[in-house]
């Protein structure tokens, strides 16, 4: 028990609080001038969010947040689909409040919240594999790390497709229409509504809350306009460093593969670089194969970056395009707080759009719904899932067709931290 008190809404007066307890569990350095800019940031962010603070003697010691986002899903032809989410956020509890059942009670007010708005979903980026689970969160997609050697031989993307440099300030009347494009090809991507591109880009009164790098901004234009953008900055400048100059991609962002095509390019051309490093893209990311040598792309390191918790799974199962016609009937399973993907269900589809309703038909797989949240996006399989018993195949031949019913055209992946 705690004599900690639960406030929902957290007051605005307490964005310093809330800031400072959150700062300090995710092990963030802080100074007064840091701290004085992100608190301004977010006074201008804070009345969108849903918050929930514990404050205990005056002093915020736990903390939460969700934001209404939107994230694509696989969806007809190879596209993608758009469904609301209830994105939770800013989660930490202080170390001398640990293990009073503060993440507890605030978190499952929250998905009960979100579950009474009709949110089919829920998610997360979860700064520890073992916190969420107990609370239906499964990891549904990977981000990758790549180290690109643009030396080596055969290592360059072929591209005669015209760039142009601009300014940091000109970004924003474009950066948000492309980025909308580039989702409509990739499954996972949650969104960046306001004010996420004036934050990224120092513009409109947000300040700096960390020290600023000198980006260089490229775009390529297609028929209509931009339709990709790029930002790099410097990571190793010492010509005297055996490993060689090195430089860090912040922004890749590709509204066509056309545009994907010409941004690699010019990747694997800049004078003097040795290594580019690509911080967080997709596990399959396709320019391996639009080097000469494959092997010049190198995946550095893989990681969970999504989680999804089905909070109305008919809904959900129904929002999303499926690879081919099928029917499948679910066996839910939920045993997490509010159980509220449990149930029977049907999904059926005619290879594009799909339907799914609560049945009483004979169940053809019985999972649990993190196994089936794991695989809502496509990144991850019912039959990698069966390995660890979180899936069970009752009618032979149906692991097989939900395999190939839930695939996506492209592994899911989300650049967009929230």
């Amino acid at each position: 028990m705690t004599d900690a008190k639960i406030l929902h809404p957290l007051p605005e007066d307490e964005i310093g609080g809330f800031l400072t307890n959150l700062l300090t569990a995710l092990l963030r350095s802080t100074t007064p001038d840091s701290n004085q800019a992100r608190v301004a940031n977010f006074r201008r962010y804070w009345p969108r969010l849903r918050t929930w603070g514990a404050v205990d003697a005056g002093r915020v010691v736990a903390t939460l947040a969700t934001d209404p986002r939107t994230i694509s899903v696989p969806g007809p032809d190879g596209r993608t689909a758009l469904l609301d989410a209830d994105a939770l956020t800013m989660v930490s509890v202080a170390a001398t409040h640990r293990r009073r059942g503060l993440l507890t009670a605030m978190l499952s007010e929250s998905l009960q919240e979100a579950r009474d708005r009709g949110d089919a979903l829920s998610i997360l980026v979860a700064a520890e594999w073992p916190i969420y689970g107990r609370f239906g969160y499964a990891p549904a997609n990977d981000n990758a790390r790549y180290s690109l050697h643009p030396r080596r031989r055969l290592a360059t993307v072929p591209s005669t497709q015209p760039l142009r440099q601009v300014d940091q300030a000109d970004v924003a009347e474009f950066a948000q229409h492309v980025f909308e494009r580039q989702r409509g090809l990739w499954p996972g991507q949650v969104d960046r509504p306001d004010p996420w591109w004036p934050t990224h880009l120092r513009i409109d009164g947000y300040q700096a809350s960390e020290p600023e790098r000198t980006r260089t901004w490229v775009v390529y234009d297609g028929g209509d306009g931009p339709e990709g953008l790029l930002s790099w900055h410097v990571t190793r400048s010492d010509w005297d460093d055996p490993r060689g100059l090195a430089i860090e991609v912040g922004d890749l962002v590709a509204g066509s593969w056309a545009a994907y095509t010409a941004l690699w390019g010019y990747l694997t051309s800049i004078d003097l670089v040795e290594e580019v490093v690509l911080p967080t893209r997709s596990v399959d990311e396709p320019a391996r194969w639009l080097l000469g040598d494959g092997r010049a792309l190198e995946q550095v390191s893989r990681e969970d970056a999504v989680w999804v918790r089905l909070l109305d799974v008919p809904k959900a199962l129904g929002a999303r395009g499926y690879a081919c016609a099928g029917a499948v009937v679910f066996d839910v399973d939920d045993p997490a707080p509010g159980g509220y993907g449990a149930g029977r269900v049907l999904v059926e589809s005619d290879g594009g759009a799909a339907r799914c309703t609560p049945t009483r038909h004979s169940p053809d797989l019985q999972v649990t719904q993190r196994a089936l949240a794991s695989c809502y996006l496509g990144g991850h399989s019912f039959s990698e899932l069966s390995v660890a018993g979180a899936v069970a195949e009752l009618t032979p031949g149906a692991l097989k067709r939900a395999d190939a019913m839930f695939a996506a055209p492209r592994r899911p992946w989300n650049p967009t931290l929230f």
